[in-house]
């Protein structure tokens, strides 16, 4: 196998999937980029990564946002979550048997990184990205939280498809920001090369979260778009990025791509 052209294609996707509107989460760069010194709510969405928590933790002691809502109920990354969780030296104190990811990162948030409280809302029904969107702008409404701006922090693989399914429920006029909290990248030998982020995919699940993004983001039958299933606003999808992941889905039918992985 040609393996920089592999290389190539994946870490195009990626970049493609890995939203970020800001390239640091500080009011300077805020400002720099859309005129706010703050936003009212950064949103972060339940995943199996603790790292993202980390990363909006950190948002918020930069004075970035006033409120953190957390979304995530039980989905098919909490179990996932919750083995990283009892592995992690860091983090084990944290209950997790048969909890909502909302509830695991808001104990995280309070009890490891002391984040206030009543700073943070938690929505612990959702089950899936577009329904993350759905009941977070629901329960601001419920609760009379006024907004003009939110970020938003996922998983990087499903950043892009996040923004999608926030833009189905929210007016043109509120500004959605999005930040993936790292932008996964392999090596020449076909390995994630991030370092330092707790709870990082293994490498053949993260090749296949990328390569299902793809289609899960078209807009025809088989897709989440308005000419789809309905769970997202269209979004365009490069030429280049359409021929990457063709080439990719040919390759990853060869058995030793796998191996490699």
């Amino acid at each position: 196998m040609n393996s920089e052209k592999i290389q190539y294609y994946i870490n195009k996707i990626s970049e493609f999937l890995a939203v970020r509107d800001i390239n640091t989460l500080n009011p300077k760069e805020l400002e720099r980029k859309f005129g706010l010194k703050r936003v009212d709510v950064l949103v972060l969405l339940g995943n199996s990564i603790p790292y993202t928590v980390q990363c909006a933790v950190n948002a918020w002691k930069n004075n970035i946002c006033d409120k953190i809502l957390i979304s995530g109920g039980i989905g098919h990354s909490t179990q996932i979550l919750r083995d990283e969780i009892r592995r992690s030296s860091e983090f084990n104190s944290i209950e997790v048997d048969g909890r909502p990811e909302a509830d695991i990162f808001f104990d995280i948030m309070t009890k490891i990184y002391g984040v206030n409280s009543d700073k943070i809302i938690i929505e612990n029904k959702s089950t899936n990205c577009g329904d993350n969107a759905k009941k977070t702008i629901e329960l601001l409404w419920k609760l009379n939280i006024e907004y003009e701006s939110l970020i938003l922090i996922q998983d990087p693989t499903m950043q892009l498809r996040t923004f999608a399914s926030f833009s189905k429920y929210t007016y043109n006029n509120i500004k959605l920001i999005n930040y993936a909290p790292f932008i996964p990248k392999i090596d020449i030998n076909l390995k994630l090369s991030n370092i330092g982020i707790n709870g990082i995919w293994e490498d053949k699940r993260y090749l296949e979260l990328l390569m299902g993004e793809i289609s899960r983001l078209r807009d025809n039958e088989n897709g989440y778009g308005p000419n789809g299933k309905k769970f997202i606003v269209h979004v365009d999808i490069p030429r280049e990025i359409e021929e990457a992941y063709n080439s990719l889905k040919t390759l990853i039918n060869n058995e030793d791509f796998y191996r490699r992985c």
